[in-house]
């Protein structure tokens, strides 16, 4: 049944909300940007790309608005689409952490760009280690579907192999999304960046090794 305009804004608002003042914060702040604007940091936290004022300026808020509207569309767009019904809360909180991710980046490469000292080396990997251990704890309440989660073929062709590979990759995502933000807090530079993405990476990596392991298992006992 499809829920009344009126009661699907009243949920979406805040989330609205919180795409939106990035892009009336971009319009504010247009004017004061530089002519070149720094889009691309190192594994040191050094500036090594530019791009356009205007670019610089509304592409994460544009971004934001476009990955809003991908995902509020994609349940519709899934095969699997009645199965969100059985996680329509944790997409929900799938969907703030991407969209608040978006504004925090936006928030903290706008300010190196005025000249505030931003250590971009730290706030990005610890953004992103906050967000992994948050979609982590959401992993093992996500429901067999398409656009969501660990999507590979053995999970995809196995129902049972997607929900023991979840339960699974919740508790390695977590411990990664723990030690990947306490790296970005202890170490710098190359280091730095070397065991944040080890610690990003495995979780990710062991699932998918370990969903395979399960799928030939389960296909060589049938």
């Amino acid at each position: 049944m499809r829920q009344p305009f009126k009661h699907v804004f009243r949920q979406e608002w805040p989330l609205i909300l919180v795409i939106l003042v990035p892009l009336v914060a971009a319009f504010m702040i247009y004017p004061s940007m530089p002519d070149v604007v720094p889009t691309h940091w190192n594994a040191r936290g050094e500036i090594d790309g530019y791009s356009s004022r205007a670019f610089g300026t509304f592409f994460l808020p544009l971004m934001n608005i476009g990955l809003y509207v991908l995902l509020l569309l994609s349940p519709k767009l899934d095969p699997k689409r009645e199965n969100y019904a059985g996680f329509a809360g944790t997409y929900r909180l799938i969907r703030w952490l991407i969209h608040a991710f978006m504004a925090g980046i936006f928030g903290v490469t706008i300010a190196a760009a005025l000249g505030y000292a931003v250590d971009i080396g730290l706030w990005i990997p610890a953004f992103v280690a906050v967000m992994f251990i948050f979609l982590g704890a959401t992993m093992n309440r996500v429901k067999f579907n398409y656009f969501v989660g660990i999507r590979v073929p053995w999970t995809l062709a196995d129902e049972e192999v997607w929900n023991q590979t979840h339960r699974v990759a919740a508790k390695w995502m977590i411990a990664g999304g723990v030690l990947a933000l306490v790296s970005a807090v202890l170490f710098s530079g190359d280091l730095r960046f070397m065991v944040f993405m080890i610690c990003i990476l495995a979780p990710v990596l062991g699932a998918t090794v370990y969903s395979y392991v399960i799928f030939q298992k389960k296909r060589r006992g049938s």
